[in-house]
């Protein structure tokens, strides 16, 4: 097979991925808010003392910018789904933390994920899913140190 042919399944194959994982449930929230809320829960776990992740943190961890993740906070921020507060270390930086209500959304959001994926993993197999694992960890790895 030449190279512009393997280049164009890539390209093909990974705009399918792209659409086809928008169709993960993760319940009433965003596939990016469900996201945020793993990000600040894991660091909440993590942390238990921190009182939350700062906002450059979480941006980091979703690889989004400022005003994009402002816009994620708000939106979770008007459900009633996370908590900013001022860092009393420093009163120019946020903590965000998860409320009751955001833990049980993103429990939610897990279980709906995990019975869907235990789905692609029952049709796909145990072995195969592993190596495909290893093979996608590694390329994505690849593309982003631009060793391509």
């Amino acid at each position: 097979m030449k190279s512009d042919e393997i280049r164009d399944i890539l390209l093909k194959t990974t705009f399918r991925y792209g659409k086809a994982s928008m169709g993960v449930p993760v319940g009433e929230i965003s596939r990016v808010e469900f996201a945020a809320m793993q990000v600040i829960r894991r660091f909440q776990k993590e942390h238990p003392d921190a009182g939350g992740i700062s906002a450059a943190q979480l941006a980091g961890e979703l690889y989004c910018s400022p005003p994009a993740l402002s816009r994620i906070l708000r939106e979770l921020e008007e459900k009633g789904l996370v908590l900013r507060e001022t860092d009393p270390e420093n009163r120019r930086k946020a903590r965000i933390r998860l409320t009751g209500k955001g833990e049980e959304a993103r429990r939610k959001g897990c279980a709906l994920a995990a019975a869907y994926f235990d789905g692609v993993l029952a049709r796909m197999g145990e072995e195969k899913m592993l190596q495909f694992l290893s093979l996608w960890k590694e390329l994505v790895e690849i593309m982003e140190n631009n060793e391509a």
